[in-house]
């Protein structure tokens, strides 16, 4: 029988649960929550796959990225659109989402620090790429 990784410890008073195996299944169930987005925006991939042959780019040089404007990776919203009033669709009752083209190799940094799993599909990935942000983690999916 494994010993469980499992644990409660005490931080401030507080009692904290250490799940690392529970962790994990609440990651894989956000990276395949992410669906949702894929499907929300199959157009905008679409204009976007178009826009980087218009541009004279390759999956080379920039990916596809669909953002929701969450704690973890919210700077990259505000590096997409700056300036952009996320408030207004929160106060709307919709979901904030950034679109739009980004360098690959920044992209790259920012998986490798945010979300290896992602970072790893990415720098495997030979077509144009499409990263989707939001629970907390990152996936790759092909355009």
């Amino acid at each position: 029988m494994e010993k469980p990784t499992a644990m409660v410890r005490e931080v401030d008073g507080q009692l904290v649960l250490d799940d690392p195996q529970g962790l994990e299944v609440v990651r894989a169930v956000a990276k395949h929550n992410l669906k949702w987005l894929i499907e929300a925006n199959t157009e905008r991939v679409a204009y976007f796959k178009n826009r980087i042959k218009d541009l004279g780019k390759t999956s080379d040089d920039v990916v596809i990225v669909l953002h929701v404007d969450d704690p973890q990776a919210g700077l990259l919203a505000d590096l997409l659109m700056p300036g952009h009033d996320w408030q207004a669709y929160r106060d709307r009752g919709e979901v904030p989402v950034a679109r739009g083209l980004a360098g690959r190799l920044g992209i790259q940094e920012a998986l490798d620090n945010l979300d290896p799993e992602a970072g790893e599909k990415l720098r495997k990935s030979t077509s144009v790429a499409v990263v989707a942000m939001d629970f907390g983690v990152a996936e790759v999916y092909p355009a």
